[in-house]
């Protein structure tokens, strides 16, 4: 079942089919206020953010630094990966490079998509489904830099459009200190019809672990059973259509039936954008039910494994 993804030619040997069960989840009543995180254009804070939230400035201002959220407290936090993207003219997800849902100017650089609503929905499932201490307060995530030593004191982070990653040589070295000593990074949020990134990843990923493949994640892996049973995540339609979600990781020692999962990459599909909006009406909920189901399963396997 192992075979190296070669990018878009398919798979090495080895390919094999994730099959399907779908678990009804209930959300409804669950998610935070609608009005948190839909910002209009021109505006300094997004319109129904709570007090002292973290706010982007307007399309002729660069973003202004987002708020790192709670000191570590022992809880679950969701932590999302900060990372530097240089001159503020670049690619789509660029200040005046692209236009938000609805017609506004996208305002967050390329690691806030989805920030802060995704996160603060995610803490309210976990918090109302399992019996992980979770912190759900304010925005209920943290935001850290690679470079920053408070990492290493959280087992979980995940990081966003990787196309757009760079990290420096400090940051390399702690990302590969952290996943060797027990972290769980998951990567969102890329896909075949934005080349780069698939790209970017691998040689980025390459300086992090040069000894380490990307891998299929094989369909009996523990990581689709730890709290809700997945038998087909591939049958969860990505919230941009067009593909079918691939579900890829990084294990220790080159080994996905033995190895613990270091890495989990969502190829293809997009999680966070149906978690930004499962209380807003915009996608199905049976679909959102399903990227939840799948988030809480990352979490419950990097916690036991």
């Amino acid at each position: 079942m192992r075979g190296a993804w070669n990018g878009w030619g398919g798979w090495g040997k080895g390919m094999g089919r994730i099959g399907v069960l779908a678990l009804a989840v209930t959300l409804l009543g669950v998610g935070v206020d609608r009005g948190v995180r839909q910002g209009v254009a021109g505006s300094g804070e997004p319109r129904g953010a709570p007090s002292g939230a973290p706010a982007f400035l307007a399309p002729e201002g660069a973003p202004q630094a987002l708020q790192d959220g709670p000191p570590y407290n022992g809880k679950f936090t969701f932590v999302r990966i900060r990372y530097d993207v240089g001159d503020p003219g670049w690619g789509l997800r660029g200040l005046g490079g692209g236009r938000g849902r609805g017609g506004g100017w996208m305002r967050e650089p390329p690691w806030a998509h989805d920030y802060p609503r995704a996160e603060t929905n995610f803490a309210k499932i976990i918090q109302a489904l399992t019996l992980v201490d979770t912190y759900t307060e304010g925005y209920s995530g943290r935001v850290l830099s690679l470079a920053d030593p408070e990492i290493f004191k959280y087992p979980i982070a995940n990081i966003i459009e990787v196309g757009y990653w760079n990290p420096t040589e400090v940051e390399v070295l702690n990302l590969r200190n952290w996943l060797l000593k027990g972290g769980f990074l998951v990567i969102d949020d890329t896909r075949q019809d934005r080349g780069f990134e698939f790209q970017n990843l691998q040689a980025q990923m390459a300086r992090v672990l040069p000894d380490h493949e990307i891998l299929l994640v094989p369909k009996d892996h523990p990581i689709y059973d730890s709290f809700f049973r997945i038998t087909d995540p591939q049958a969860l339609l990505p919230p941009y259509g067009g593909h079918v979600p691939i579900y890829l990781g990084i294990f220790e020692d080159n080994d996905p039936l033995r190895g613990r999962l270091m890495v989990m990459i969502n190829f293809n599909t997009d999680l966070q954008e149906y978690w930004e909006f499962a209380d807003a009406g915009y996608y199905p909920i049976d679909l959102s039910n399903e990227a939840f189901k799948l988030g809480v399963n990352y979490l419950i396997y990097a916690l036991t494994h």
